[in-house]
């Protein structure tokens, strides 16, 4: 009899611990199971296997309770290695997250520990088998005609009843197969040679003894080539390669980069079928592919042997998740270097604070990229809507971004307009009594969308009609406050009505290569003006894009949170970027009310100092983050007596603790909870871990509380 320890799916913390179960032969480690697990089958994966010559009535005396016996072995082969499930292990003790939901967060979906567990994709396929067989003519000239391992569903086209007859009288064999991924060749491209910048950065990166280094370069200095050709040497040298991305930024421009360099090569993102990701991810475990270019969840792939990671645009929220567990991938990618005894390439034009401070005290290697490759920064010019509006000119298209579009239109130039907000009109407010329409389910009010006639949440996605009267005193004086791009969109037609225009935001790109088709059309100039949200900020490299325009620039500036001012300054530097990077100087035409503020004035002097250090100032004088560290404590319930309680509970834990503790701060309902959020700031992150994972086991000891969620270091507050 074997001893068998297991981490049963379940997503709540307390389960957060083996549970032992028995078998009548060894298991190897990390092979899932199905187990009996609260009176019902659940989804395990092994973690130890030891023998016992005791009986299962012994064991379970020995035990106190009755122990039950492993339902079925599911898989004939480990699914992980040592190294991931110590990274899940090490991931849940530093995100304070369940090990089940961090060893899933790894996994793509045909081998996580699921309760709707779901294979990996089958293909039914034939076998020629040789004989003495009695054919009819028709039947010779479909045997002929079907080639070893072919598809079955292909040769049936042909005919179905003559495959099956074939099938029948055993020239043919049918076998399942599992379904494997294809390569696509490209033509190869040679190695541009790199710039006297490039160069010292590329051999400073590959002689250093420090594990992170800093690639703080200007948009459109060629950090792209300095990749490629780091990628190249660490190939040669038969390491792996990860070079992640953020979501938005692995347009196709970017994969066909990579791809004219190398002839293996992986990409993984969202927009990959299920059965893609485990494709993928099977291939880089069988040691079939050793570079991978990725989004966030690409650095949990089962590298053997990494050489470097490089994470470009480093500072971009996207590498936060924000759903259990709430891991950084900069985190992670550091964690993987130092098992692979790698390097870590940390790459942006507007650096996060925290690595730009540590490279500054030498923690990373700083290097830096001053100068475009063609040597030209884009002219930025800032329109006032204050004066706008007192001028009862358009506060949507300006006079002088309509005349700088004409101009570019006229040139035979592209133009990127960027709005940070989709839909039509993002408020609806009734005239006579003031109500703005709001979501029944979330406190958010409701995006209008002109094209569908339906009013939006833009948090839960749940549609409304439009009313033909408020809801709450009954007027008909609804008023359509504010706009989106596809708004944006319209004004533009009109004013442009022979341009081809074209828009890419969350409601445009909702199917399957849809991000691809657009960018694909604007590359090959068949779009005039791009029109976007943050989807087309970063990652867009077009040589006739000469003219960017940000409209509403500064509502980023309008968000109460510490963050805020980073993140707009970090959108407007990357969306002014796409201007201008080959031979024709680029313009940048920036509307905003606050044209004055300290990240805007940034942005028009290319000056990512001046920013830093007004920003630091503010940090530190506040104590917020690079300055402390915070723990960001969620509790969500529909059950307001009961998140009361355990708001109560909660709060006579953290009490006791030495660090700040901010008061309990109701948030917006979402998805019909309501929430609570406490706030810990504190500078010694281990202890405030430790401490924190205490007062979570006294929480989730307690019965019948209100579902808890922990963020460490959350990169914004609500």
């Amino acid at each position: 009899m074997y001893l068998i320890e297991v981490y049963v799916t379940n997503s709540s913390l307390n389960v957060n611990r083996p549970f032992t179960y028995v078998y009548d032969v060894p298991l190897d480690k990390y092979v899932r199971v199905k187990v009996l697990f609260n009176r019902a089958q659940n989804i395990a994966i092994v973690t130890s296997c030891t023998y016992t010559d005791q009986s299962i009535e012994e064991i379970s005396e020995s035990f106190g309770f009755k122990v039950q016996k492993i339902s079925e072995v599911i898989d004939e082969e480990p699914v992980i290695s040592d190294e991931i499930f110590e990274l899940a292990s090490w991931l849940s003790k530093t995100t304070i997250s369940p090990f089940i939901s961090c060893l899933n967060a790894m996994l793509p979906k045909a081998l996580k520990t699921s309760k709707n567990i779901k294979g990996p994709k089958m293909i039914r396929k034939l076998h020629k088998n040789e004989g003495e067989f009695r054919f009819t003519k028709r039947q010779k000239e479909i045997y002929d005609l079907v080639d070893e391992a072919m598809p079955a569903a292909e040769a049936r086209k042909m005919s179905a009843s003559i495959v099956s007859k074939l099938i029948a009288i055993g020239a043919l064999t049918e076998y399942e197969e599992e379904a494997q991924y294809e390569n696509n060749d490209i033509e190869r491209k040679a190695f541009k040679t790199l710039t006297a910048e490039q160069q010292n950065a590329y051999d400073r990166i590959i002689s250093t003894d420090q594990i992170v280094s800093l690639l703080f370069g200007v948009t459109g200095s060629g950090k792209t080539e300095v990749y490629l050709h780091l990628a190249d040497h660490y190939l040669k040298q038969k390491k792996e390669v990860l070079i992640m991305v953020p979501e938005i930024s692995l347009t196709p421009q970017m994969i066909e980069r990579v791809k004219e360099r190398f002839n293996d090569v992986i990409f993984y993102h969202s927009e990959l079928s299920d059965q893609e990701r485990y494709e993928q991810y099977m291939r880089v475990k069988e040691g079939e592919v050793r570079i991978v270019v990725g989004t966030r969840s690409s650095v949990f792939l089962p590298f053997h042997d990494l050489g470097i990671i490089i994470i470009d645009e480093e500072h971009d929220s996207s590498y936060k998740q924000d759903n259990v567990p709430c891991y950084h991938a900069k985190n992670v990618a550091i964690r993987r270097a130092i098992t692979h005894h790698a390097k870590v390439l940390l790459a942006s034009a507007t650096p996060s604070l925290d690595s730009y401070s540590r490279a500054l005290k030498k923690e990373y290697q700083l290097l830096e990229l001053k100068n475009r490759i063609n040597l030209n920064l884009p002219e930025i010019q800032v329109v006032d809507l204050s004066k706008q509006l007192k001028k009862k000119a358009s506060y949507i298209i300006s006079e002088p971004l309509k005349q700088a579009i004409s101009e570019t239109l006229d040139n035979n130039k592209q133009v990127i307009i960027l709005l940070n907000r989709r839909g039509y009109s993002p408020i609806i407010k009734c005239g006579e009594c003031g109500t703005t329409l709001m979501c029944q389910d979330c406190d958010t009010p409701l995006n209008y969308h002109k094209d569908e006639n339906v009013l939006k949440c833009h948090q839960c996605s749940r549609t409304y009609k439009v009313p033909r009267t408020c809801p709450s005193c009954g007027s008909d004086k609804l008023i359509y406050y504010g706009f989106g791009t596809k708004r944006v969109e319209e004004e533009l037609q009109k004013l442009f009505p022979e341009a081809h225009i074209d828009r890419m935001d969350r409601d445009s790109v909702n199917h399957k290569g849809a991000h691809s088709q657009i960018l694909k059309t604007f590359e090959k100039h068949q779009t005039d003006i791009l029109i976007g949200t943050q989807m087309i900020a970063k990652g867009l490299d077009y040589p006739d894009v000469t003219l960017v325009g940000i409209l509403n620039a500064d509502a980023g500036l309008m968000h109460q949170d510490y963050n805020s001012a980073k993140l707009t300054f970090d959108l407007l530097m990357q969306a002014s970027g796409r201007s201008g990077r080959a031979d024709s100087t680029g313009k940048v035409i920036i509307q905003a009310f606050n044209v004055d503020h300290y990240a805007i004035k940034a942005v028009i002097s290319h000056d990512y100092n001046y920013f830093y250090n007004i920003e630091m100032n503010y940090r530190q004088k506040t104590s917020y983050p690079p300055y402390s560290h915070l723990i960001e404590i969620i509790l969500s319930d529909m059950n307001e007596r009961r998140l009361q309680d355990s708001l109560a509970f909660l709060s006579s834990q953290t009490d006791r603790l030495s660090y700040k503790v901010y008061r309990p701060y109701r948030l917006p309902k979402q998805q019909k909870l309501e929430r609570y959020r406490i706030l810990i700031m504190g500078k010694n992150i281990r202890d405030m871990l430790n401490d924190m994972q205490e007062i979570v086991d006294r929480y989730i000891s307690e019965n019948n509380l209100s579902h808890i969620k922990i963020d460490i270091d959350p990169l914004y507050l609500e």
